[in-house]
């Protein structure tokens, strides 16, 4: 590049150097291009960038509730439970999380994947005044539970019968409430997860802007998503939901 009479040269470590930069950037805009810049291995297919969106929105305060229905192992515990909450705590540092599943062993699962990738130097780069407690902190980290250091939003893991007592949220999701077909034919077990639901999941969300995200694979018409769609048609006053529907065969 030629300036007046100076000759300067940029070089190829400061074009790297801009390049990563500008992936930086972009990788804060949304959680697709988060997800690509924190997990450099992953595939993105169609349906990905339909859920990935619908999340952005859900982030942006334009969606309170959304479900996700998909057949296993198509990647929505990728997006929706472990990317989703670290890209949010980044963002929103005061964001309030409870994340259940049918099992604790399955929520604390997602709680230290979660916890992996914000620990990651990756993140640290994207989001470098949000961290999770160390040992020399007064804040809260187990397995299953875990608070931000620079702001004071948390994030806590329960299975869906476990106990959230005492905790409030700005965000819950329910991944996959039931485990197999097994509990989803048990009428007694579709009763105890909508009680649940009921008493102590929905009671959580406070105020106008609390947010519910249900993804799950369907195997009954009575599930926990089925009876919460049959109230939405019934009542115009009850949650409304937008319903993202990813069918194993297209009918």
């Amino acid at each position: 590049r030629r300036s007046g009479s100076t000759l300067t040269r940029t070089t190829l470590e400061d074009v790297e150097r801009e390049l990563e930069l500008v992936a930086q950037e972009i990788a804060r805009r949304s959680l697709l291009t988060f997800t690509s810049y924190t997990k450099f291995d992953y595939e993105i297919n169609w349906h990905h960038r339909l859920v990935a969106s619908a999340l952005d929105r859900v982030l942006a305060g334009q969606c309170r509730r959304l479900m996700i229905f998909m057949p296993p192992q198509n990647g929505k515990s990728e997006l929706v439970s472990r990317r989703f909450p670290a890209f949010a705590l980044g963002k929103k540092p005061d964001l309030r999380i409870i994340a259940c599943s049918y099992s604790d062993s399955l929520a604390q699962d997602m709680s230290r994947d979660v916890q992996r990738i914000m620990d990651a130097p990756e993140y640290h780069v994207l989001f470098p005044n949000v961290r999770l407690a160390e040992s020399r902190d007064r804040e809260k980290r187990t397995q299953g539970q875990f608070d931000v250091v620079g702001g004071t939003g948390y994030y806590v893991a329960t299975g869906i019968q476990g106990s959230i007592t005492g905790k409030t949220a700005d965000l819950g999701i329910i991944d996959d409430p039931v485990k197999n077909r097994e509990e989803a034919e048990s009428e007694v077990y579709r009763e105890k997860v909508w009680d649940q639901y009921k008493t102590a999941f929905a009671t959580r969300q406070f105020g106008s802007e609390g947010v519910i995200i249900i993804c799950m694979t369907r195997w009954h018409e009575d599930d926990l998503v089925g009876r919460l769609l049959r109230l939405a048609e019934e009542n115009p006053d009850a949650d409304q939901w937008e319903v993202l529907n990813f069918p194993a065969i297209k009918e």
